[in-house]
């Protein structure tokens, strides 16, 4: 009999996008979060797998946050996730150093994309 595996980290925000996709917001302590996404049109989607980005929030009280592609988690979005790959990747970056003033620094990145398009949430 299989059990039902319990997430580690639970999202601020789940929510359906546009595309049919759904996407999981994630926010940690130390400024950092994920967007987690899975749709048709993001990579691994067409065999039910998970795309991640890196956010940056702006500051412990605002909830704008964009893309971030320098950490030493990835340069870019991750994709062919399985759920498990999620939660190893949100454990590192929850792991990261606090990051104060990300927002203003040239490691972030506007993304105009219907999954990750940085609006507030």
């Amino acid at each position: 009999m299989e059990m039902n595996r319990k997430a580690i980290f639970e999202p601020i925000d789940a929510r359906p996008l546009e595309s049919g996709a759904v996407q999981k917001l994630y926010r940690f302590p130390n400024g950092y979060g994920a967007s987690v996404v899975k749709g048709m049109h993001t990579y691994g989607g067409e065999e039910g797998l998970w795309e991640l980005a890196v956010l940056v929030f702006k500051s412990p009280t605002s909830d704008e946050y964009k893309l971030t592609y320098e950490t030493p988690i990835t340069t870019d979005v991750e994709g062919h996730l399985t759920d498990d790959d999620v939660e190893e990747l949100l454990a590192k970056i929850n792991q990261l150093p606090l990051r104060e003033g990300a927002l203003n620094d040239n490691s972030v990145h506007d993304h105009n994309s219907d999954a990750h398009d940085g609006r507030s949430i």
